[in-house]
């Protein structure tokens, strides 16, 4: 189940960036991620909490070597390194639209 989770999240994230990539590459805004509002309800709404929340669990069990510990910090590992990858894409979005 622990796991569900994760690969649901992962998913999600992977499907973001794709489509963030693709209305870039393209140059096109059909599904309007590309928007500002959308960039920055994204980012504000759901990205950035969602980092303060992975990487103060993560923070809370990097020193912890119980079984559990470990497999939380094994299963958020590729979750953080997504979702510092979507981050970084939608702030280089985000400064290009106000250029």
């Amino acid at each position: 189940m622990k796991f569900a989770i994760s690969w649901s999240v992962l998913s999600a994230l992977n499907l973001y960036i794709f489509v963030l990539m693709i209305e870039s590459i393209g140059k096109t805004n059909r599904t309007r991620v590309l928007s500002r509002s959308n960039l920055v309800k994204a980012y504000n709404e759901w990205l950035h909490p969602f980092r303060t929340l992975v990487s103060g669990i993560m923070t809370e069990n990097k020193d912890d070597y119980n079984q559990l510990a470990v497999d939380i910090v094994c299963t958020l590992n590729p979750l953080e390194l997504l979702l510092s990858h979507c981050i970084e894409l939608v702030e280089e979005k985000l400064k290009q639209s106000t250029t």
